[in-house]
């Protein structure tokens, strides 16, 4: 009987140590224990896209008259909050300082020019005017000389009278169109200059303005967010931008939305108004709910460093986090197609492929390890749906390394 129980001791030491042994090598492989579970299914699409808010201010960069290419010296930090009023950018005015000074002299110049123009039309004007009153004190004499009877004076001396008043007439008429001409003329040439002088004086006033709006004020509260250029850089200081390209914008952060990009493949299952799981990059850890909002209306490629065919589509967020959610951050997405419930089911990782088929590694008595073949399913999102094979709660290893033993 004593020695059946020291059998019995011996052979539980044995198996004790063998199982000390599977568990030193299991560590030493780094593999991991999952169980199949019975849950959901949900048969996803996957993609990628980035966070963009739906009600954005965007900031353009600001114009100058014949200016085209501008350069930035200042740029508010991005993420940084700032309040209606604060200078969020600067471009350079160096340029622009240039044609103002130019454009000043310009105007004091033909300012300068319009005065003597008034003094010495006025000056020939008062001449004409002196000239004219000489003149009409000599057709007044005239008048009196033509106008004497002619029992009192001799025929010739009347007739001779009558021509020196025709003659004064005429030089009197003369002189008054002199005049009108001199002060049409006059007035056409000063009016011609206080054009120019105008002209210069609003190219001036829109040079100052310019300058002044070179200066970028933020047009209300938000967080300050850079724009990309048609590379896919973030705006910075010292670079060109041409007129009329935005620089930043300034988001809703209450309103997120994600632009996400389809696979070709894939797009046909997409429809509006499908529920989405969305994760962020930066947080992976907190799932946020969504909705299939809109599609694009046209296939795309997605660049030109990656030709491939894509569709986009924009999904809304149930309840935003504006604490963690800034424009720009990467997203992963996982739309809904449909879902099962009660379906066995155990991650992707676990399956071992072989030639022969299909198997997983099952956690056996005593920390043994076997290889058991299994049929599938569906696959989504990681997930594989389990037809035979396995059974809930058993215990499949994972090894990172994917060495398969056949114990």
């Amino acid at each position: 009987m004593r020695k059946k129980d020291n059998t019995r001791i011996f052979f539980i030491i044995i198996s004790f140590i063998i199982m000390i042994i599977n568990l030193s090598c299991s560590n030493s492989k780094a593999e991991r224990t999952v169980k199949v579970i019975q849950a959901p299914f949900l048969i996803t699409v996957h993609a990628m896209g980035e966070l963009k808010s739906e009600k954005s201010l965007y900031i353009f960069c600001p114009s100058a008259r014949r200016i085209w290419r501008y350069t930035l010296t200042y740029l508010a930090p991005e993420g940084k909050p700032v309040k209606a009023g604060d200078i969020i950018a600067k471009f350079d005015t160096k340029e622009i300082i240039e044609k103002l000074m130019l454009r000043e002299s310009k105007l004091e110049t033909e300012k300068k020019e319009l005065e003597k123009i008034r003094i010495l039309e006025e000056e020939t004007l008062g001449s004409l005017k002196f000239q004219l009153a000489e003149i009409e004190v000599r057709r007044n004499k005239a008048k009196r000389k033509a106008n004497q009877p002619e029992q009192f004076t001799a025929m010739n001396e009347v007739k001779k009278a009558r021509m020196d008043l025709e003659l004064v007439n005429l030089e009197y008429n003369l002189s008054k169109g002199r005049i009108k001409n001199q002060i049409r003329g006059m007035r056409a040439k000063i009016h011609s200059k206080e054009i120019l002088v105008g002209k210069l004086g609003k190219e001036v006033k829109t040079l100052k303005e310019s300058i002044i709006k070179m200066k970028v004020k933020a047009p209300k509260n938000g967080i300050v967010v850079y724009s990309t250029d048609w590379r896919g850089n973030k705006r910075s200081v010292g670079e060109t931008i041409w007129k009329g390209e935005t620089i930043m914008e300034l988001p809703d952060l209450k309103h997120m939305l994600v632009a996400a990009v389809i696979p070709e493949s894939q797009a046909g299952k997409i429809k509006k108004g499908l529920d989405v799981e969305i994760r962020l990059d930066s947080n992976p850890d907190i799932l946020f709910k969504g909705k299939v909002k809109s599609l694009g209306r046209i296939f795309r490629t997605k660049s030109n460093e990656k030709p491939a065919i894509v569709f986009d589509t924009i999904i809304s967020i149930n309840n935003p986090d504006a604490e963690i959610m800034r424009p720009g951050m990467a997203a992963s997405v996982d739309i809904i197609i449909s879902s099962k419930d009660n379906v066995l089911q155990i991650p992707e990782s676990a399956i071992i492929y072989n030639d022969n088929g299909l198997y997983v590694m099952k956690r056996a008595l005593l920390g043994k390890k076997k290889l058991v073949q299994i049929k599938i399913g569906m696959r989504s999102s990681g997930k594989v749906e389990i037809l035979g094979g396995v059974k809930q709660n058993d215990k499949l290893i994972i090894l990172s390394d994917n060495n398969v033993g056949s114990e």
